[in-house]
């Protein structure tokens, strides 16, 4: 295995000299870098990759010593070698109690220098083998873990039967640590995660990938941090959706941690690999049992009103199922954001954050409203390209609502969030023209069926103004005739090449009406399918 290497001295030849002779002595490196002191050196490991780092023990600005120390601050896994004129007993203590692997005495000798990087390089491979046996280990136990808790979960789901399992029991499966004091503490909460179908509707998967698609879900929401405890498992009965559970105290924090960990799932997954989820929670409980799973299938439907791409909580169903609730308000601030309509916003955040509002629904009307519109912000803008916010700074402003002092306070900071958004990138092209290629994949793959507008706006979450707009600017005439254009190559394909009968043909490409079929085709081609038939079988 090759290595990168760093060699510190303040003086250039050594440090020149030192190079020649790995090369000569056959030393398998990579890249060398150099540096002429600590502070030099201390860059170099911020910006490279260094595995090894040779140093002086005495330079200006910073003794190789304390660059050792700073280095480790950064990076733990570098490995040391200390080059010194000095033989003192303190020197070569202090670099023992650092963990340097060798304290060499100037000046080295070739055999020597060999020698002491043949045995490095040895210990780093053992190193590494035995990290990989802990990791490979870690990885069969997770899985165990994970095969265990997936067997109980769906047994529990598949069963007509009443029955209850405890969090203590659940966290014992999932092999999460329970101390004394936990025991009957913890509530947990459980969430239904469903793949939309638009993550098939891409280049990048089809429906047979769906066990890769789960597979990347399940790496994400590990990779993430959370406050508090997480498992999740697929679901055996529908490779579409799998069950997440979550472990804590406090319901507070637990919703929190969950509403910011769909963020962060969605600016991760549907930025880099065009991967679509919702999210249906139930309410906080101290047991799992039929009821938890209702809530979470019940707030899942929501999905089927507000739109897919969303959490929704059933604790939030009575909210959002309220009359007055400002249902319109957040459709339309969905087309005002993709028109980049500043004015717009601004009067409908007067609306959404009214005092009236606020005073009939409670504090959590806030915190509502902001995740819907921290997750429009995900949605509609490309979080790569600003220069002034990032996804990262955006779920810094997770709990806005608790740290203002007032209403007028929250509508200006949201207002100055999604001014400056559009001001940096607008809304994202990128996106949108991906949402577009999805769309005409979609229309030949499923032309045979009744496609409108509205369905296929609404399918990938843009107004039918605002999709048909950017699908003529895309694809170079509307929706409706790309529509029509893909039936008609079919049709006549199958007036040339099949003995089908005009009508069987024109259901087959989308038609109950064989007269509007009729019509149709004499429009586009200037002859009758009968006509057209009889002209191409010559």
């Amino acid at each position: 295995m090759r290595h990168n290497l760093l060699i510190v001295d303040d003086e250039e030849l050594i440090r020149q000299g030192l190079k020649a002779r790995l090369e000569y002595l056959g030393i398998d490196v990579d890249k060398i870098f150099e540096a002429s002191n600590g502070n030099e050196a201390i860059e170099v490991v911020k910006n490279h990759t260094v595995d090894i780092v040779v140093t002086d023990i005495r330079m200006p600005d910073m003794d190789g010593l304390t660059l050792i120390r700073e280095v480790q601050k950064i990076e733990k896994n570098i490995q040391f070698v200390v080059l010194s004129g000095y033989a003192e007993f303190t020197y070569a203590e202090q670099a023992i109690r650092l963990g340097v692997k060798s304290y060499l005495l100037k000046p080295v000798s070739n055999e020597e220098l060999k020698n002491t990087f043949q045995k490095l390089y040895a210990d780093m491979e053992r190193l590494v083998q035995i990290q990989n046996a802990v990791r490979m280990k870690r990885q069969l136990d997770r899985e165990k873990q994970e095969y265990v808790l997936e067997k109980e979960i769906n047994t529990f789901l598949s069963t007509t039967e009443e029955r209850i399992m405890s969090v203590d029991l659940l966290c014992q499966l999932s092999g999460i640590p329970t101390e004394k004091g936990d025991q009957g503490r913890r509530k947990m909460y459980f969430c239904m995660i469903r793949v939309n179908k638009e993550s098939y509707e891409n280049k990048r998967f089809r429906q047979v990938d769906h066990e890769l698609i789960r597979f990347s879900i399940k790496n994400v929401f590990y990779e993430l941090e959370t406050s508090c405890k997480k498992f999740i498992v697929n679901s055996l009965s529908d490779y579409n959706h799998l069950y997440a559970l979550f472990f804590g105290e406090d319901e507070k924090v637990m919703r929190e941690e969950i509403e910011r960990l769909f963020l962060k799932m969605r600016s991760v997954l549907e930025v880099k690999m065009d991967i679509y989820l919702t999210f249906g929670v139930s309410k906080a409980t101290e047991q799992m049992r039929g009821k938890a799973v209702s809530e979470a299938k019940d707030a899942l439907k929501q999905r089927i009103i507000y739109g897919n791409s969303n959490i929704y909580f059933h604790e939030d169903i009575v909210i959002w199922n309220e009359q007055e609730f400002p249902r319109t308000q957040i459709h339309l601030l969905k087309q005002y954001l993709e028109r980049s309509e500043a004015d717009k916003i601004q009067e409908l955040l007067q609306e959404i954050f009214s005092e009236e509002l606020v005073q009939r629904y409670g504090s959590s009307y806030l915190r509502i409203m902001w995740v819907r519109i921290l997750n429009m912000i995900f949605q509609y803008f490309d979080g790569k390209g600003s220069k002034t916010i990032s996804a990262e700074e955006l779920l810094s402003n997770f709990n806005l609502p608790e740290h203002m002092q007032s209403l007028a306070e929250i509508r200006q900071k949201i207002s100055e969030i999604l001014m400056d958004r559009m001001k940096t990138e607008g809304v994202s092209e990128v996106r949108a023209r991906s949402r577009i290629q999805m769309a005409v994949r979609y229309i030949h793959e499923h032309y045979s069926e009744n496609i409108t507008i509205l369905d296929l706006a609404e399918r990938y979450e843009m107004s039918p103004n605002y999709f048909s707009s950017i699908f003529k600017r895309e694809i170079g005439v509307s929706a409706v005739n790309y529509i029509t254009d893909v039936r008609m190559k079919e049709a006549q394909k199958l007036l040339a090449h099949s003995d089908n009968s005009v009508v069987d043909i024109a259901k087959k490409v989308g038609y109950e009406d064989g007269q509007y079929f009729f019509r149709v085709f004499k429009k586009h081609t200037g002859m009758t399918p009968l006509r057209y038939r009889e002209e191409n079988r010559r």
